[in-house]
C-alpha cells in the first residue's frame, strides 16, 4: 500500500465522483482514517467545515466549473493544508496525512519480528512480477522482473528452495544488477533459497531465446503462485503476441516506444505460462534447400556413374 504522505495536500482528479464534487480524507499514518474531523472548505475565499464521516472523508458536492477550493485541517495540534485548485470537468479529491503516535512503536515490533526465527510457511510471486519480451539485433531477449512476496511480519522458510527451470531453448542465463543474493543461476536453472524476509525479494534475470523461423514458443513452469500474469514486449515491425492465458492486450507508449502489455489471470504454483511470439525476423529457407536438393542430386549422379558406368 502506498506511503498517503507522498500525496498528501495534493489535488487528485477522480473521474467516478461527479463533476464539481470535492472530497478530502484524513488519515494519520497508513491509512488510518480519522473520523468526525473538522474539515474546512475555503471555495471562492469562503470558508465552511465539515466533520468526516466514518471512513475519514470529508465531501463538498454540487460546485461549478472555475470555482476555487483548498482544504485544511488541524489534527493533533498541527494545521495540514492542501493546495488551492480550479475545478475542471471531473471531480477532485484531497488526502490530508496526519502523524501517526503508535509509528514508531509499530515500526520496532515490526524490526522485531523481522529478525525473529524463520516459521514454515507459503510465499508467492507479487502481482507485480513481469516478464518483458525484446528483439535487439535480431536476438530475443527475454527478462523475468520477478518479486517473490512474503505477506508474514516474520521470515518464512516454504520448505526448499524456489527452482526456476527456463523455457527449452534458453541460454546466457544470468542475474542482473539489483537482484537478491539468495538467487543463483546455473545454466538453464535459476535458484532462489530461503528463507525469505517479509516483504518481497526482488530478482531480475536475462536470458536469449533462440529462433529459427518466423515465430517461437515460450514455456515457463512457475514454483510458487503468479498472482497475475504480465507480459511486456516492444511493439517492432510485425511483431505480435500471443497466448489463450493473456486475454487482456493493450497498445501502449512508454517515452515514445510503442508496447504490447498482455496480461492474465493468475497461475497456481507448478502452473506454466506459455506464450508464442510471432513476425520474427528469418530468412527464407527455400534457397538453402533447393541448394541442398541439387548438391544431393550431383552426388548422387556422381556415384550412380561411379558404379554403373563401365569406362569405354
Amino acid at each position: 500500500m502506498p506511503d498517503p504522505s507522498l500525496v498528501s495536500g495534493k489535488a487528485l482528479p477522480d473521474a467516478s465522483a461527479p463533476v464539481g464534487t470535492v472530497s478530502v480524507r484524513v488519515v494519520r499514518g497508513i491509512w488510518i482514517n480519522v473520523t468526525s474531523q473538522p474539515v474546512e472548505f475555503t471555495i471562492d475565499g469562503k470558508t465552511r467545515s465539515i466533520n468526516t464521516d466514518s471512513e475519514g472523508r470529508a465531501v463538498v458536492r454540487g460546485l461549478k466549473a472555475g470555482t476555487k477550493v483548498k482544504a485544511a485541517t488541524v489534527l493533533d495540534g498541527k494545521r495540514i493544508e492542501s493546495e488551492s485548485v480550479t475545478l475542471a470537468e471531473t471531480g477532485i479529491r484531497f488526502v490530508l496525512v496526519g502523524a501517526d503516535p503508535d509509528a514508531a512503536a509499530r515500526e520496532a515490533e515490526a524490526r522485531r519480528l523481522a529478525a525473529a526465527p524463520a516459521v514454515k510457511g507459503v510465499v508467492v510471486l507479487a502481482p507485480t512480477s513481469q516478464v518483458v519480451v525484446e528483439l535487439q539485433d535480431d536476438r530475443l531477449n527475454v527478462f523475468y522482473m520477478i518479486e517473490v512476496l512474503n505477506t508474514a511480519r516474520t521470515p518464512v522458510d516454504p520448505g526448499g528452495p524456489l527452482v526456476f527451470d527456463l523455457p527449452t531453448g534458453a541460454i546466457g542465463a544470468a542475474l542482473m544488477d539489483g537482484s537478491s543474493k539468495q538467487g543463483t543461476v546455473i545454466g538453464p536453472r535459476l535458484t532462489v533459497t530461503g528463507p525469505f524476509a517479509p516483504g518481497t525479494t526482488a530478482l531480475q534475470l536475462g536470458f536469449e531465446m533462440p529462433f529459427s523461423g518466423g515465430s517461437v514458443e515460450i514455456a515457463q513452469r512457475w514454483p510458487a503462485a503468479l498472482q497475475q500474469v504480465t507480459v511486456v514486449m516492444p511493439k517492432t515491425g510485425v511483431l505480435e503476441l500471443t497466448s489463450p492465458q493473456l486475454p487482456t492486450k493493450q497498445n501502449m507508449t512508454n517515452q515514445g516506444q510503442p508496447l504490447i502489455v498482455a496480461t492474465g489471470p493468475a497461475i497456481p504454483s507448478g502452473g506454466t505460462l506459455t506464450f508464442e511470439v510471432s513476425g520474427l525476423p528469418h530468412a527464407a529457407t527455400w534457397p538453402r534447400n533447393l541448394a541442398l536438393t541439387l548438391a544431393g542430386l550431383i552426388m548422387g549422379v556422381g556415384i550412380w556413374a561411379a558404379v554403373f558406368v563401365k569406362p569405354r
